[in-house]
Parts: C-alpha cells; structure tokens; sequence
C-alpha cells in the first residue's frame, strides 16, 4: 500500500472547496503539513495533515487511513470528514477508539474591540505574571503535558521564535496558561489555549489570548480560531471573533 505525495497544491483544491476551517489553510498558503492522494495526476481521495488534524475528501478509501500511521507517529489525531460517508468509514475503521466531536470554525473580524481586550487584560489576578514566551518558556512547555500543544508544530526554539507568537501566564514562577500559536504561515496564525486543570475558571485562557491578539494585531499578523468544544466557542465569541458554523470531527487515539 502507497500512496503518492502532492506537489502541486492546486491539484486537490476543489476536492476541499467546502470546508470552512482556516486550520486547512496552513497547508494550502504556507508550508506547513503535507498531503497524499490516491492518484499523482488524477487524484479523487485526498487527505491533509496539519499539526494533529487530517482533513478527509474525495472518495471514501479505508486504505486512506490505515495509511496515516506510515507518515504520522503521534497515538493521537482528529480526522476531519468532508461528508457523511466519510464519517461512517472513520466509524466502521476506529470502532473502539474514536470519539465524535462537534467543533467550531470561525471568521476572524476585520475589526477587534481593542479596548475590550486591553479591559480583559487588566483582569489578570493579583499574584500572576502575563509574558511572553521565552527560550526557557519554550523548553518547559515541551515537557508539560497540558501544554506542549503551545509550541509542538515548532522544530525549536529558534523556529518558534521567527515564526511563532505566544503568551503564558505564571503562578508562583510556575507556567499555568497560556495561549500561543499552534500554527503560523502567511502572516497568520491558528491559536492554541491551555490552562492547567486545577487554575481553570479564573479567566486566564481569556486574558492570555486577549493578549496574544492584540501583539498579532500589532504585528499585522491575523488571528484565527478554530474551537474543539463550546469553553472554547465560548471564549471565541467574548474575543470578538465571529461563529461561522459548527462541523462534525473525530478523535481517535492508537493509530
């Protein structure tokens, strides 16, 4: 079983014209991820893979995901359908261990209420630090489990720091939130939120995102959302980012 790697971008652009999230846009304006196909010149089953998502298209081929282990070494991923049938495939193939979803793609606004967001900021609680990301931010985030999606598409520090952008907030010295680029490509970036579990429901997601937007927006660099769960849905809409509709994914762990 092998399948054929895309060069040409162009060549599997309509087989993804209906999907709505701008995850999928990493691989199509940067060069971020990689796709594969059925067919080099004819291509008519597609799949894509940003980051931990593998977006799905064309005609069902269950030989499509058993393949996704050759070229993906993470146990876990959320594999994006584009239709029904390919929904009822990942079902059929990952019976004992997927999970479905229904997650939130969202249009960035062309204007943030800036004042909103400096308010939101000025909420963080007393004995907290806001920051940015450091070298030494980097290494431990690497190592945290709640966190690492922060900073794990970066190959380094170095890489983080040239293309990146992200925000954490500190307790005691001690990283507990923060809100940074999962993805970056073509002066955008696709934003990841994590909290520690034992500092949720203090604000702190919405405070370091509301930050790291305003620093995107001073870089003229475009923020967007793509939410896993109605917290995060939730948090999008208080930023000011706009709902553009809800979209049916799966988890599936032990490729």
């Amino acid at each position: 079983m092998y399948f054929d790697k895309i060069i040409n971008k162009k060549d599997i652009e309509p087989l993804f014209q209906s999907t709505t999230q701008t995850i999928i846009q990493a691989y199509f304006e940067g060069n971020i991820g990689f796709a594969y196909a059925d067919n080099l010149l004819r291509p008519t089953t597609v799949v894509i893979n940003t980051g931990c998502f593998f977006f799905l298209a064309g005609k069902p081929n269950p030989d499509m995901l058993y393949y996704i282990p050759k070229v993906y070494s993470d146990n876990y991923a959320i594999l994006v359908p584009i239709d029904d049938i390919w929904q009822n495939l990942i079902e059929n193939v990952y019976r004992n261990n997927d999970e479905k979803i229904t997650r939130y793609s969202f249009y960035t606004p062309k204007v943030f209420d800036i004042h909103k967001l400096q308010l939101i900021i000025s909420k963080l609680p007393k004995n907290y630090q806001l920051k940015a990301i450091e070298e030494k931010d980097y290494q431990q985030i690497i190592n945290l489990e709640w966190a690492k999606d922060l900073c794990k598409n970066f190959s380094s520090y170095l890489d983080f720091e040239k293309s990146g952008l992200g925000f954490i907030i500190l307790k005691d010295n001690v990283i507990v939130s923060g809100a940074s680029s999962y993805l970056a490509y073509n002066n955008s970036i696709d934003i990841e939120v994590d909290t520690i579990v034992e500092e949720r429901r203090k604000g702190l997601a919405l405070i370091s995102s509301a930050k790291l937007i305003l620093a995107c927006l001073n870089r003229q660099i475009s923020p967007n959302w793509d939410a896993h769960n109605k917290p995060s849905l939730k948090l999008a809409i208080e930023l000011g980012f706009l709902l553009n509709q809800p979209y049916s994914a799966y988890i599936v762990w032990n490729l």
